[in-house]
């Protein structure tokens, strides 16, 4: 199967897919938005894990004094080499265009560029996989394919817990829940967090629960058998919580639908912020190494293009037919894991 660029070249294939892939994510609810895509030109991510929480405070000296050496917070320096991903699929439209002789390079291409952006998805979508399981459980497992990895970023244990009575049970107490497991992260990092991602379920269930319904009356307003999701933040605020961030998104796995985060779990976050942001977040961020494909001469990406999410264009003879092959070499990956805190609440 060789590359074909009879009728477009994969550095325009791949400029195409990468800018449907920023709509694509921004018209989605994404966890970039806390991972931010970050582009460099390898396959190896260096970084220290674990040293984003509260310093040692510098120290008063007599004058003509030596200044104090002081060490920075404790991390680990870590090393993970990236995975590859990829998707390929046929050209099923360039036979019948074939067989009813309107194969046109203007009905081919859109055949292609139809297909390219469905391969194009499917890797982010595999990607989005990623960021939610680090952000539910401090690692990324990776067992597909004959490829088997693990990528655990250290979070503490007590980051990842369970509400002592569950959201959907008799007499649940969620926003004392909330407001314990916001002291713990404040305590471990210096500063509160930015969000609380939850699904509609958890959100659902927020509205029912009596502690939050007598909170709005106490705020103002009469006692209702279920609040708004405005009442919901407005609580929240009026307890110094972050607001929610509504999160349903699900993808498809060997034919069937799965949520990226199960329904039953909550997440505190720093606050979101761009998709693409170059300054990132300090919890971490999306990596995109280079991969082998991009530096081929004949897929014609500069090197400033290399990084990231490549999309070519294959014919093979036997039998005659056109696939469409997208590859990235990626991971998210976690810096201060504690500045995620993961609770079971349904």
């Amino acid at each position: 199967m060789a590359l074909w660029t009879d009728i477009v070249d994969p550095a325009t294939l791949t400029g195409f897919v990468r800018a449907d892939l920023a709509d694509y994510e921004a018209n989605r609810n994404t966890l970039a938005a806390f991972l931010p895509n970050r582009q460099i030109n390898d396959i190896i991510v260096r970084f220290s894990s674990g040293g984003a929480g509260l310093t040692d405070v510098a120290m008063y000296r007599s004058y003509d004094a030596e200044t104090r050496i002081q060490s920075g917070p404790a991390a680990q320096r870590q090393t993970v080499e990236l995975p590859p991903l990829g998707s390929k699929t046929r050209v099923s439209e360039y036979d019948r265009l074939r067989s009813i002789g309107a194969d046109s390079p203007e009905a081919v291409l859109t055949s292609i560029e139809r297909v390219a952006v469905q391969r194009a998805r499917a890797v982010a979508d595999r990607v989005e996989v990623a960021r939610g399981a680090a952000l539910v459980s401090g690692t990324v497992s990776i067992n597909e394919n004959e490829f088997v990895a693990t990528a655990d970023f250290g979070r503490a244990a007590g980051h990842t817990v369970t509400a002592g009575t569950l959201w959907s049970a008799g007499s649940p107490t969620p926003l004392s829940d909330l407001a314990a497991w916001t002291q713990t992260y404040i305590d471990a990092n210096g500063q509160a967090p930015g969000a609380i991602l939850m699904s509609t379920a958890g959100i659902t269930a927020l509205q029912r629960t009596a502690d939050f319904r007598t909170s709005a009356v106490q705020l103002g307003g009469t006692l209702p058998g279920l609040i708004s999701v405005d009442g919901v933040n407005g609580v929240l605020s009026g307890f110094g919580l972050p607001p929610i961030v509504r999160y349903d998104r699900t993808v498809r796995v060997a034919g069937s639908t799965q949520r990226v985060i199960p329904a039953n779990r909550v997440i505190l976050l720093p606050a979101q912020v761009g998709i693409d942001d170059a300054e990132g977040t300090d919890l971490g961020g999306t990596v995109w190494g280079r991969t082998l494909e991009a530096q081929e001469p004949n897929y014609n990406l500069t090197p400033s293009d290399q990084p990231g999410l490549v999309v070519g264009a294959y014919k093979d003879d036997d039998p005659l037919s056109v696939w469409v092959r997208s590859a990235a070499i990626a991971l998210p990956i976690l810096s201060n894991p504690n500045l995620s805190f993961c609770a079971t609440v349904l």
